[in-house]
């Protein structure tokens, strides 16, 4: 006797995180070949499952005393959460979200408040999930004396469902606007489409940076699309998006440093990117 096949139920897989603040520093001025690992502050994954996975910090402080004695990273106060829901039986919500306070890296970098937040929305028979964000925040950025006033534009991030989603986004717009934002999209000036950057495409939420203070301060520093090159201190780069397939990845804040500190970091970022399987 052959036995029946059972029929697959289609299931939902989850996925997602949301992380406060991490760093990673291997050189301290004229020392290399550290490993300051910062302890990733206010971590949340979410279970394949669905559920509330939820963090926070607050008053974190990572000093070192070699080769000088410095604070290299705080957080004054940060929370997380990555939520998977079902709503009814083919409708699935994954949401996520940081909320941080008080960001210093270095002693010199300063930041006040850093807001993400993402919810993507599938629904079964649907091609795509559709992406939506109660909105994001940059606010109260200083770099030594100088302050960084930030323009916000959550619409890429509205695009982002998946690579299909964030390509169509910006073939619909019009050629003045790709002359003028093809940057936040990592794309030549007045192109078509969107470029491809390995498998993956690559946008920012940031619509202009404007650096406000002393002009002998603000000539160690430079602005190239949603990114900030600091002499001293290294590259800012605000909001970007990574998207690949139906994957997606916010970073509000991230550092690539390389001058007196040398070494990573993030603050306030995301990612999201649920399947469906055959049970």
């Amino acid at each position: 006797m052959t036995a029946t096949p059972t029929r697959s139920v289609p299931r939902y897989i989850f996925s997602g995180h949301a992380i406060g603040g991490a760093a990673h520093f291997r050189r301290l001025e004229g020392a290399t070949g550290l490993n300051h690992l910062i302890p990733t502050q206010a971590a949340s994954v979410l279970p394949p499952t669905g559920g509330l996975s939820q963090g926070s910090a607050s008053g974190y402080i990572y000093r070192v005393d070699q080769p000088r004695p410095r604070t290299l990273f705080s957080i004054g106060k940060a929370a997380s959460s990555a939520a998977g829901r079902c709503l009814d039986d083919n409708k699935y919500e994954t949401e996520v979200q940081v909320d941080l306070e008080t960001v210093e890296v270095v002693e010199k970098l300063r930041i006040g408040l850093v807001r993400m937040h993402m919810l993507s929305t599938f629904t079964m028979g649907t091609p795509e999930p559709v992406v939506t964000t109660s909105g994001s925040r940059i606010e109260s950025v200083w770099l030594g004396k100088v302050e960084v006033k930030i323009d916000l534009d959550d619409e890429p991030l509205s695009g982002c469902g998946t690579q299909a989603q964030l390509a169509a986004l910006y073939r619909g717009k019009d050629a003045a606007y790709r002359q003028k934002y093809a940057w936040r999209f990592a794309t030549p000036a007045g192109a078509a489409e969107i470029a491809g950057h390995g498998p993956h495409y690559r946008c920012s939420v940031v619509r202009g940076i404007e650096l406000v203070g002393p002009e002998a301060e603000k000539h160690a520093m430079s602005v190239d699309g949603y990114t900030i090159t600091w002499k001293g201190f290294g590259k800012i780069i605000f909001g970007e998006l990574h998207v690949k397939g139906n994957d997606r990845q916010l970073t509000m804040v991230r550092l690539a440093m390389g001058s007196d500190a040398g070494g990573s970091g993030s603050a306030g970022s995301g990612q999201s990117n649920g399947v469906v399987t055959g049970g």
